[in-house]
């Protein structure tokens, strides 16, 4: 079966003719919330058009001054036949399954000299790994500027994530610019 997800990505303006050209670039970095991937909102919890213009604005925000000045938020279809879908008990049950497995082993995955946020980041990783997943989706809490600047945290979702895995996922003839305008 194959599943097909519609999410918004907001970025810098100036990025928006290589991923129109050339597809989106994996995010690889530490503190990835599902590991590395595209990330989308999309569906859920709450409006992704409006979580995908929050997230480009916030990435703008520096103390130093914005780091640019006009964000675009691209819609964008993943396909794919491997989901993970965290919003229903199946979901969750596959998730956990494999997650004790991994712990079993846990010395084999997780460096005794770490930073503790990068164990989810690790966690997806394998999860994807040994499931093959394509695409990851979630209830997530995503902080706005006033609770990053507050350093506010909380465990209650208020968006909804998608994390493709593969970004041939996504045909490029599906990217498309949804909304623009400035920081």
């Amino acid at each position: 079966m194959v599943h097909e997800v519609v999410g918004y990505h907001g970025t810098d303006s100036g990025c928006v003719s290589s991923i129109l050209t050339e597809n989106f670039k994996i995010s690889a970095g530490e503190d990835e919330w599902l590991g590395h991937g595209v990330y989308l909102f999309t569906e859920g919890v709450s409006c992704p058009i409006q979580n995908a213009v929050e997230w480009a604005k916030n990435q703008a925000y520096s103390r130093k001054g914005n780091r640019y000045h006009s964000y675009t938020v691209l819609e964008a279809t993943a396909r794919c036949s491997k989901l993970l879908d965290l919003r229903t008990t199946e979901g969750i049950s596959a998730f956990d399954t494999v997650r004790k497995k991994i712990l079993e082993k846990h010395d084999e995955h997780f460096a005794r000299s770490r930073r503790i946020q990068n164990d989810n980041r690790v966690m997806w990783n394998l999860v994807a790994q040994m499931m093959s997943l394509e695409v990851i989706i979630h209830n997530l809490y995503i902080k706005n500027r006033i609770q990053r600047i507050r350093k506010i945290d909380s465990n209650v979702p208020n968006t909804t994530v998608m994390c493709v895995k593969d970004p041939d996922s996504i045909a490029v003839e599906t990217i498309k610019v949804f909304a623009s305008g400035a920081v």
